[in-house]
């Protein structure tokens, strides 16, 4: 799309309501790319599908921005710094980035990148050398996850930190990023949904099958999606399931006493495998990319609208407010680290001081939850 652009003009460009548009300026090489954040910049076309961000507006005037473009495009055709490009493909560079930018950090991290990176781009990209990857490419990739937001967002994240790391010596695989001042297709969202009684009972009886049993730990317990999806049966003692730290987010363990509601649930599991929610083999965990598929499901099957998975971690927090239980426990509960003068030689050595409490809140929540479920509608 082109059209003469004027400052005028530019400020007026409106956000569009998913992805992004580019409009060229009829006089010049300069384009402005407009997200659906609202976010605005100058770029330039410096070869078949391969742009260049000059930078963002506001930040720099269009007549500054076209200057900048005929100067690119005049290096460029002059051959000035004009690089060779490299012929590293997408998983060299891949298993290369993996192994030293995660070289000392967290393997859960790493793992996290892995999967992403060869689920949703090595299919495509694998034998192609990463210069001749454009922004395009990896639009169209994005675009077929985008009923999948969360799952989206860190996709890009971890390609576009895959791409700014092909750029730093001594590899230098690119010089410049495609992903160099592409918007984000979205953002983290901090929710405020708390489920109603009559939410919480549909969504607990869709939750059925290989996986329902997940969901319904969640409402009962408070935890995470990805500590859940871990649990093993070598972690049960006494009655007693210690989520250890090398898992949890905090990296503090979280024991969390078993009552009927909750034991049953995980005797209804498969009794083979290491895991309670085994992944495609027994060795292997649920897929931490399969949220989305199981959300899917639970929304036909429930038929509750407009609610994300992590909702039921802050309904867990809010009837636990609503039976009187004191913040402190409530917040141990969801394994935060809360409480007044504690400190991380507390978190160790005092992990099991409240069990009896949290036992108690946590029969306090069966009872309410089982009265919720009766009402079922």
């Amino acid at each position: 799309m082109r059209a003469m652009l004027t400052d005028v003009s530019v400020r007026a460009l409106k956000a569009p309501a998913r992805g992004q548009y580019t409009i060229w300026d009829t006089n010049s090489p300069v384009g402005v790319r407009v997200s659906e954040g609202g976010a605005k910049s100058f770029i330039v076309l410096v070869g078949s599908g391969k742009r260049r961000m000059i930078g963002k507006v506001g930040i720099i005037t269009l007549a500054e921005a076209r200057i900048e473009a005929k100067r690119i495009l005049a290096e460029k055709t002059l051959g000035i710094s004009k690089p060779k490009a490299s012929s590293v493909t997408f998983s060299t560079a891949t298993a290369i980035f993996l192994e030293e930018n995660y070289r000392g950090k967290k393997p859960r991290t790493k793992k996290e990148t892995k999967r992403l990176l060869e689920r949703h781009f090595a299919p495509k990209f694998a034998k192609k050398p990463v210069s001749e990857i454009t922004d395009t490419d990896i639009g169209e990739i994005l675009a077929k996850l985008a009923r999948i937001p969360s799952e989206q967002l860190h996709a890009f994240r971890a390609v576009r930190t895959m791409l700014k790391w092909c750029t730093r010596p001594p590899r230098r695989y690119i010089t410049h990023s495609p992903l160099e001042g592409y918007e984000p297709p979205g953002e983290d969202r901090k929710g405020t949904r708390v489920l109603s009684d009559s939410e919480l009972s549909k969504i607990w009886y869709a939750a059925t099958g290989r996986y329902g049993g997940m969901v319904r730990l969640l409402i009962l317990w408070g935890t995470r999606n990805g500590e859940t999806a871990r649990i093993k049966r070598a972690w049960i003692e006494e009655n007693v399931l210690t989520i250890p730290g090398e898992v949890t987010k905090n990296k503090r363990a979280h024991a969390i006493p078993l009552l009927p509601f909750a034991r049953s649930t995980l005797i209804g599991q498969s009794k083979r495998g290491a895991y309670f929610f085994p992944g495609k083999d027994l060795d292997t965990h649920f897929h931490d990319g399969s949220w989305g598929k199981l959300k899917k499901e639970l929304d036909q099957k429930a038929g509750v609208k407009n609610w994300q998975l992590r909702d039921i971690r802050r309904t867990f927090r809010s009837n636990m407010a609503k039976l009187k239980v004191p913040r402190e426990i409530a917040e141990i509960l969801l394994n935060h680290v809360t409480g007044a003068n504690r400190n991380d030689l507390d978190e160790i050595y005092d992990r099991y001081d409240y069990l009896l409490e949290k036992k108690e809140a946590l029969a306090k929540w069966e009872k309410r939850l089982r009265q919720i479920l009766n009402k079922k509608q």
